[in-house]
């Protein structure tokens, strides 16, 4: 049996992180068809980093090309868009509606490691990829160590 030694901060970041995703999904989650209906929904987004880019990856199924857009401003990346009902299903018709329409905004801080005239997105099959390549200066390179006598 091998000891692990208790940390309390261990418990109280963990309390802090599900505090964290309780208050975010009360404000992102709608609480009914008629918010589901009433025209903003935020798309789930992870974002990771690479030696090379930080990348940005969102979930917009649904969402056409034409109705996506991303820009810079202020250092500050904004994906916008809007996700359209079916116009040939009236409303009325429908029995239940969980899933979110209508427009959407997030915006995220670029690191300034980021080379912004070299950003790349591709959408396909309702993901958005969004490539934030870096500035050679802030890539991880190795330095050669000569060892004298």
């Amino acid at each position: 049996m091998t000891l692990t030694r208790w940390d309390p901060f261990d418990d109280l970041i963990r309390i802090k992180d599900r505090m964290n995703r309780m208050f975010e999904d009360s404000l992102t989650r709608p609480r009914g068809d008629r918010d589901l209906l009433s025209g903003h929904w935020v798309p789930a987004v992870d974002i990771y980093e690479t030696p090379e880019r930080v990348v940005l990856v969102a979930d917009l199924p649904g969402v056409e090309q034409d109705d996506i857009e991303l820009s810079i401003e202020n250092n500050t990346l904004v994906l916008s868009g809007e996700r359209r009902m079916k116009k040939d299903v009236n409303q009325e018709n429908y029995h239940r509606v969980e899933r979110g329409y209508g427009t959407f905004h997030r915006s995220f801080t670029l690191p300034m490691t980021i080379d912004q005239n070299s950003i790349r997105a591709e959408h396909r099959n309702g993901i958005l990829e969004v490539s934030l390549p870096k500035t050679e200066g802030a890539k991880p390179r190795a330095i050669r160590v000569d060892v004298r006598n």
